[in-house]
C-alpha cells in the first residue's frame, strides 16, 4: 500500500471526528418540564389554572411556528410577576432563547432575569434585563405571534433554568418560552478523543508507513 494513501487517510480524520458532534435540540414539552418559582401563590394566572398555564408555556411545536393569541395559548398574570423554574433533565449547552411575547405594550412582558444552574444545582451564569420585542408588527389578536430569537453565547453544562418576568403595567403576557441547545459532553476534554474505528485506522496507517519505509530502505 503507497505511503501517500495512508497520509491522505490521517488527514481525513479530523474530518470524521468533527462530524459527530452533537446536533441542535429544540427544548419544549416533550422534552423540558416547568413550574412555578418559590416567590409564586399556587394559583397566580388570571385566565386559567396552573397547570393549563404552565403547559402553554413550553408548548410550541418548534422555534418558527406561530400562534394566536388566544384564551386557549396565552399565558398571563396580572398584578405583579412571573417566577418560573425550568428542569431540562439533563444538561445542556444553550444556544439560542426563544420568546413569543405579546402584541401590545399594554399587557407584554418587558423585561425577564434568567439564571442557569448545572445538574447539581451550581451557578453557571445569569443573563439578565433581557427585553423582549413585541409579538408581531400588526398589534392584532388575528395574526399569529412568532418568536424572537436571542442567541446565548455563554450557558453551557445547564440543567435548571429560574425565570423572572416582568411588565411595566404590572402585567405579564406572553405565548411560549423555549431553547435552542446542544447535548453537553459528559466528559469534557479539551483534546478531542477519536472513535474506535478511527484509532484502528489510525494505527493500522502507521503499520503500513512503517512497511513501506522498510521496503524501500531494502532496496
Amino acid at each position: 500500500m503507497r505511503p501517500w494513501y495512508w497520509a491522505s487517510a490521517l488527514a481525513f480524520l479530523p474530518l470524521a471526528v468533527g462530524s459527530a458532534q452533537a446536533a441542535p435540540i429544540y427544548l419544549n414539552d416533550a422534552n423540558i418540564s416547568v413550574a412555578l418559582g418559590a416567590s409564586m401563590s399556587p394559583e397566580p394566572f388570571a385566565n386559567r389554572t396552573t397547570a393549563a398555564s404552565l403547559a402553554s408555556v413550553i408548548d410550541a411545536p418548534s422555534a418558527t411556528a406561530g400562534e394566536l393569541h388566544l384564551q386557549s395559548t396565552h399565558v398571563w398574570v396580572s398584578g405583579g410577576p412571573l417566577e418560573l423554574d425550568f428542569d431540562f433533565g439533563v444538561e445542556y449547552d444553550l444556544t439560542t432563547l426563544h420568546f413569543w411575547n405579546y402584541h401590545s405594550e399594554s399587557y407584554d412582558v418587558d423585561s425577564i432575569d434568567f439564571t442557569f444552574y448545572d445538574g447539581t444545582g451550581g451557578f453557571v451564569g445569569e443573563l439578565l434585563d433581557v427585553m423582549p420585542a413585541l409579538g408581531n408588527a400588526t398589534g392584532s389578536d388575528g395574526d399569529p405571534i412568532f418568536a424572537e430569537d436571542i442567541a446565548l453565547s455563554f450557558p453551557s453544562n445547564v440543567r435548571y433554568v429560574n425565570a423572572f418576568l416582568t411588565g411595566s403595567n404590572n402585567q405579564v403576557d406572553f405565548n411560549n418560552i423555549g431553547f435552542t441547545a446542544e447535548l453537553s459532553d459528559p466528559n469534557p476534554d479539551p483534546t478531542t478523543v477519536p472513535e474506535p474505528w478511527t484509532l484502528a485506522l489510525l494505527t493500522i496507517g502507521v503499520a503500513g508507513l512503517g512497511f513501506a519505509r522498510a521496503r524501500r530502505d531494502d532496496r
